[in-house]
C-alpha cells in the first residue's frame, strides 16, 4: 500500500515540481528583489533577536556556561542556527494548512494524489531554507566556526525535520478542509510552540530552572522538554552548527524514529481519508 502510494507520487512528479515552482513564484510575485529577500530575512531577524534576547534579556551571558563559547559574536550564530530551522517549520505549516482549500478547483477537476499539494508547500520552503542556510554558512565561516565536518549530520537532521514537517502539513491541511478555523488555531499554536523551543534562550536555562527549584522536584523537566520534537531538532542543529559537535546519539535516534513514525501514521491517515477531501472543498 505504502509503496504503491510512493509510486503514484513519482508518476505525478511533474505536477509536484510545477506546484513547487508556483509556490515560489507566488511568494516573490511583484517583488523587486525576489529571492534576495531569502538572504535579507535571516539577517534582519538575527539583528533584532540578538539585541532583544542577547542584550536586553541577557541570554548571551547564559552561553558563557557552555563549553565551546565563541566570544562576542557567538549569540548571533547560536540564534540563527535555531531560528532558521524554526522558520522552515513554521513557514511550511502556515503555507500548507490552507493549501488544499486554496487549490479546490484543481482538486475537483482531476485526480492526483492529494498529498502533493501540501508537500509542494513544504518543499518550496525547503528551497528557501537552503538559501537561508547559505547565509548561515557565510556567518559561520567569517566567525571561525569550522562546521564542514558536520555537513553529513546537518543533511541528516534536515531530512529528519522535513519528514516531521511533511507529517504535520498533511494533518494541518486535511483538518482545515473540514474545520476552517484550523488556520487561525495553528498561528496561536505556533506562537506558543516557539517559546517551548530553545531558540532565543539556550537549553541550559531549562536545566538551571530544574535545579534551582527548592520546594519542588523538577529534575524531570529537561527530559520532558526534549520530548518536544522541534525542541530536540533545534538542539541538534545548535549542536552541529554552533558547537560543531556530533549530537547525542540518543537524541538523534529519538528525533529520527519519532519523525519517521509520525510521518507514516499521518500519511496513512491522510490516504485513508483522501476521498472525502474533494466533496468538502
Amino acid at each position: 500500500m505504502l509503496i504503491s502510494n510512493f509510486k503514484q507520487l513519482i508518476e505525478h512528479r511533474e505536477l509536484l515540481f510545477n506546484l513547487i515552482s508556483r509556490e515560489l513564484k507566488v511568494k516573490y510575485k511583484r517583488s523587486v528583489f525576489g529571492f534576495l529577500w531569502s538572504f535579507a530575512n535571516p539577517l534582519v531577524l538575527v539583528a533584532v533577536y540578538s539585541i532583544i534576547a542577547g542584550k536586553v534579556m541577557g541570554m548571551d551571558n547564559a552561553l558563557l556556561s557552555y563549553p565551546g563559547y565563541h566570544g562576542k559574536t557567538s549569540f548571533a550564530v547560536f540564534l540563527i542556527s535555531g531560528l532558521l530551522a524554526w522558520n522552515y517549520f513554521s513557514n511550511s505549516l502556515v503555507m500548507s494548512v490552507g493549501s488544499l482549500v486554496d487549490s479546490g478547483g484543481l482538486v475537483k477537476k482531476i485526480y492526483f494524489p492529494r498529498e502533493i499539494i501540501p508537500f509542494a508547500s513544504v518543499l518550496a520552503n525547503l528551497v528557501t531554507f537552503g538559501i537561508e542556510l547559505s547565509v548561515l554558512f557565510v556567518f559561520l565561516t567569517i566567525f571561525g566556526f569550522y562546521f564542514y565536518p558536520m555537513i553529513p549530520v546537518l543533511i541528516l537532521i534536515i531530512i529528519i525535520e522535513s519528514f516531521f514537517i511533511l507529517g504535520m502539513s498533511l494533518l494541518a491541511s486535511y483538518s482545515n478542509v473540514f474545520f476552517r478555523d484550523t488556520k487561525h488555531l495553528l498561528n496561536i499554536m505556533l506562537m506558543i510552540w516557539f517559546w517551548a523551543c530553545p531558540i532565543i534562550y539556550p537549553f541550559i536555562k531549562v536545566e538551571q530552572l530544574s535545579t534551582a527549584a527548592t520546594h519542588y522536584n523538577l529534575s524531570w523537566v529537561p527530559f520532558v522538554y526534549k520530548l518536544n520534537p522541534m525542541a530536540s531538532i533545534i538542539l541538534i542543529y545548535q549542536r552541529v552548527l554552533y558547537f560543531v559537535e556530533i549530537p547525542s546519539l540518543k537524541l538523534l535516534a529519538y528525533t529520527g524514529i519519532f519523525s519517521a513514525v509520525f510521518f507514516l501514521i499521518s500519511y496513512a491517515f491522510f490516504k485513508k481519508q483522501e476521498e472525502k477531501i474533494a466533496g468538502e472543498i
